[in-house]
């Protein structure tokens, strides 16, 4: 009996510091972080931080204009470069601005719905004037030198898919022109000036 009961005591003991020990350890966990939860902390908050310059790629996102970038939900424009050329009417010359655009939508999208969303501005001697969508001169062939752009502005662009197109307008004159760029409520997002001389 004496035996039994002497490890009955030993066995309450040890099972005693055992709780002791696993309390003392979870209290020590609890107001000390572990180096490994920092680390994942921060790498998280890096992820977020990077995550604010990625340009979205779907089409679940508030529309924005910033860094030549055009988000328009559906679609993403980026503009790559713009020059004069010589316009279709003898003497009148065509802002062209060289984009590319990505279909963020799982549906065929029409790129040139961004001339609703897109205009271009130009000041005169009275007024600052909505420029008209512009055709520029033809080649020695009867083609547009931008044809397969200009296409591809007008073609149904596939799912997941990029092309280059263009953007032109009709110059007034020599002044800067400033492109808008407006969300889906017509309010304006951001601006951006072009040189023409």
């Amino acid at each position: 009996m004496k035996k039994i009961l002497g490890i009955a005591i030993v066995s309450l003991c040890a099972v005693s510091l055992a709780a002791c020990g696993s309390k003392g350890a979870e209290n020590k966990a609890a107001t000390t972080p572990s180096p490994k939860v920092e680390k994942a902390v921060n790498k998280t908050t890096k992820a977020k931080t990077a995550e604010k310059n990625v340009i979205p790629t779907d089409a679940d996102h508030d529309w924005f204009f910033k860094d030549n970038i055009f988000y328009a939900g559906n679609e993403t424009m980026t503009l790559n470069k713009s020059e004069v050329l010589d316009g279709i009417e003898p003497g009148s010359k065509v802002l062209v601005l060289h984009t590319t655009i990505l279909n963020n939508s799982e549906k065929e999208q029409d790129p040139s719905n961004f001339y609703m969303v897109i205009h271009a501005k130009q000041k005169t001697d009275t007024s600052n004037v909505d420029l008209t969508t512009g055709t520029l001169a033809l080649d020695e062939n009867g083609n547009s030198p931008l044809q397969a752009e200009q296409d591809n502005l007008n073609n149904a662009l596939l799912p997941g898919k990029k092309v280059n197109t263009v953007l032109m307008f009709t110059l007034k004159n020599n002044n800067p022109v400033t492109i808008e760029f407006s969300n889906a409520d017509f309010s304006k997002l951001g601006t951006k000036t072009y040189n023409v001389e």
